[in-house]
């Protein structure tokens, strides 16, 4: 689905020039979603519940959503939706992020910034990541619920999505499908939709051979998700060194080399960070005291509509 990029009056100040280009805003197509989703889940320690570590075909395919969700059918949805995908941090011209997303918005404000041009991708990651901690917290409580099992699941799939996009380093840039050069045109090269497509040219046993690193669970999730986004934008270069040698989009030969490096190096990047941010979740959870009030058993277990629910003391 398509995204608009460069219609940001602050982008003269960076980019004089620019011609407004719609592309599309997914990176990794569905295979590199799905396959770091599914890894990340495989590499949960043992304390982590066993319907979550044997929810990998669930969490994958809910890793696909937010892609879905960038229906042009849908035109609300689409409009909120693709900004979560991606943060050019060009833009923000070297000022820390705030770590709450509506103090993000004011800056960008402040800054003649157009958030749905400069994206909020971090916030995304961190968000998500606290609704599983809090999905988490429900199932602590409530461990035989159904429900609640199958929210976790879902949560994490959406949750996957993003965080794998943070690896895809055109995600992070305001070069996302070729240079921007001030006081030029901008002009995509195709560059975006050739690097979405390497995970799926590659065997998901050839990425995962090795185990992945051990997850290490965070309690500053923003901190942690700000860090990742820094080195996969200093990758940006790389990606632009490597241009010449990605096969085209619909050429399915083995990759090889340098571009072969870099694809496993990254979708094993999206897949750890992602077992970090489940772990994380988990983790956190046990130090979350949900309210009295929420008590989903009334409706779940014992609820009559003939009735008058019961209240918590």
């Amino acid at each position: 689905m398509p995204k608009t990029r460069w219609t940001c009056p602050a982008l003269a100040i960076l980019t004089a020039g620019l011609t407004l280009i719609t592309q599309p805003a997914s990176a990794w197509h569905d295979e590199g979603h799905y396959y770091a989703a599914v890894a990340a889940v495989h590499a949960m320690p043992e304390d982590v519940p066993a319907f979550f570590r044997e929810g990998s075909a669930a969490i994958g395919h809910s890793s696909i959503d937010p892609d879905a969700f960038k229906h042009r059918d849908v035109e609300q949805l689409n409009h909120c939706e693709a900004p979560e995908h991606y943060l050019d941090l060009e833009l923000l011209k070297g000022k820390p992020l705030p770590p709450m997303r509506y103090d993000f918005l004011k800056m960008c404000h402040d800054m003649e910034v157009d958030p749905t041009k400069a994206g909020v991708l971090p916030y995304s990651i961190t968000e998500w990541t606290q609704r599983l901690t809090i999905a988490f917290a429900e199932h602590r409580r409530d461990p035989d619920n159904p429900h609640i099992k199958a929210k976790c699941l879902v949560y994490a799939g959406v949750l996957s999505h993003y965080a794998a996009d943070l690896h895809m380093p055109l995600h992070t840039s305001i070069h996302w499908d070729g240079r921007a050069v001030e006081g030029e045109p901008y002009v995509g090269t195709g560059i975006h939709h050739k690097i979405d497509a390497l995970p799926t040219k590659v065997p998901y046993n050839q990425i995962f051979a090795e185990p992945l690193p051990t997850a290490l669970p965070s309690h500053d999730i923003f901190t942690f998700t700000i860090e990742e986004l820094v080195k996969s934008n200093a990758l940006v270069d790389r990606v632009y060194e490597l241009e010449p040698q990605v096969p085209a989009q619909a050429d399915m030969s083995p990759l090889q080399g340098e571009v072969l490096e870099f694809t496993l190096e990254r979708e094993r990047a999206a897949a750890a960070f992602t077992a970090d941010l489940f772990l994380s979740a988990w983790r956190n959870s046990a130090n979350v005291k949900m309210p009295r009030w929420l008590d989903r058993k009334v409706f779940d277990e014992t609820f009559d509509p003939a009735k008058v629910s019961a209240q918590p003391e």
